[in-house]
């Protein structure tokens, strides 16, 4: 793994009280993601619909607000919101490497943002299909044992 940060989806499955981040997303998907992501030594956060940019170990309450669902005027403004988010946290994003798990729908709203601010994004899950994500994290040995 070579980046500085990684990014990981939220989950529409979740707990049903509030807890870490980390914790509340309950998908298998998530999960594996997230096995993948503690295996580093960089830091890692999760892209939510409702919040933009979480810390793992931030305290959320549950909530139903799907990015998918939600007008292009919302998803340009949360694009916004996620890379100001992150450079609020991880400062000056010139030449920081980027890698992101998440679906389309999420990585088109902070490409453009993060490019701008000079982050070189990775996405390696970018040719595997929605549905076999799961099996591409059980396929690296730390995180589908």
């Amino acid at each position: 793994m070579s980046y500085d940060v990684l990014l990981v989806s939220c989950s529409y499955e979740k707990l049903d009280h509030p807890t870490e981040a980390r914790e509340l997303y309950s998908a298998d998907r998530f999960r594996l993601a997230r096995s993948y992501a503690e295996r580093s030594s960089s830091p890692w956060f999760i892209l939510s619909g409702e919040h933009a940019l979480v810390r793992p170990r931030d305290w959320l309450a549950p909530y139903d607000t799907d990015l998918n669902e939600m007008p292009s005027h919302y998803r340009s403004a949360w694009g916004l919101w996620v890379v100001a988010k992150l450079t609020t946290i991880c400062g000056d994003l010139d030449g920081l490497v980027v890698e992101i798990h998440a679906p389309q729908s999420y990585v088109d709203p902070i490409s453009a943002p993060l490019a701008a601010a000079g982050a070189t994004l990775q996405l390696p899950l970018a040719g595997v299909a929605w549905s076999e994500w799961s099996t591409w994290y059980r396929r690296i040995p730390e995180c589908g044992a």
